[in-house]
């Protein structure tokens, strides 16, 4: 007679797995303003991956800029594109990446919000800021257009969005020494609010620009995507006064850090993995 079969019951327990992700800003954290990302910051992206962590790319920039500056990023044969996130304009756009192609996961509409009227205020004054910039500056440079509508924010560059590296680091140095940007910033504040724009508002975004949008649609946006996770943590470079990182560092609380460039990110890239294991 066969003995019948024996069946052995394995009780596994399945402890919850972590989620976690790391959210950077891209121009001045992962990449230099308006530079492609470098390989060594490549391969310690693909580390945090291999450590456990998704990555979550949130930047003022739009799309066509991350896609620019982070292709060899994606393009990385070890590079794992199902768990980054790419969250263009303050995160107020989401975009995922399947088969080679940037499927929408949402896009928020910043003239629909503010409506037409209110729309139309912004742009006339933004405009009449920048020729009485031009004006009173006769040698700041100027080339390509100063306003660049990313559908869901408004970015004013001064010194135009096409200025050479060479003229990018003489503003970079006057900024520095004069602190003009910030002067321009509160100009904009005061007009904006003179002309019932409360809800609107302006923050310095890269080296040379403003980021204008409403109310709320700063880059803590993006964490609403990722309240489920164990951990949300977020590097940044603009995160003082002004900042448009500083939202965002801020509601990271411990798991939040601020950085000088892609050299010091790659090394709270290393304390992020060694202090989670």
């Amino acid at each position: 007679m066969t003995n019948p079969p024996r069946y052995v019951i394995i009780h596994i327990q399945l402890g919850g797995i972590m989620k976690n992700i790391v959210l950077f800003d891209m121009d001045g954290t992962l990449t230099p303003a308006r530079q492609p990302m470098t390989r060594k910051v490549t391969d310690k992206l693909i580390q945090l991956q291999r450590a456990g962590f998704e990555i979550g790319i949130v930047t003022g920039s739009d799309m066509e800029y991350v896609k620019e500056q982070c292709s060899d990023l994606f393009q990385h044969i070890a590079f794992d594109t199902s768990t980054i996130h790419l969250m263009p304009c303050n995160g107020t756009k989401y975009y995922r990446i399947h088969n080679k192609k940037f499927p929408v996961v949402y896009e928020r509409n910043m003239r629909q919000e503010l409506g037409e009227s209110n729309w139309k205020r912004l742009i006339r004054i933004v405009t009449s800021l920048q020729f009485s910039i031009i004006n009173a500056n006769r040698h700041l440079p100027l080339t390509g257009h100063f306003i660049n509508y990313r559908g869901s924010t408004l970015n004013w560059c001064p010194i135009g969005r096409q200025a050479s590296p060479a003229d990018r680091s003489s503003w970079v140095l006057w900024d520095k020494h004069d602190w003009i940007r910030n002067k321009w910033l509160m100009t904009a504040r005061e007009e904006f609010d003179a002309a019932g724009l409360e809800n609107v508002v302006v923050k310095m975004g890269g080296d040379t620009s403003f980021d204008i949008y409403p109310e709320g649609w700063d880059k803590t946006y993006a964490f609403k995507n990722f309240e489920k996770y164990d951990k949300i943590y977020f590097v940044g470079d603009r995160c003082g006064p002004n900042g448009n990182d500083k939202e965002a560092y801020e509601l990271a609380g411990d798991l939040g850090f601020t950085t000088t460039g892609p050299e010091q990110t790659i090394k709270i890239i290393d304390k992020i993995i060694s202090e989670d294991k």
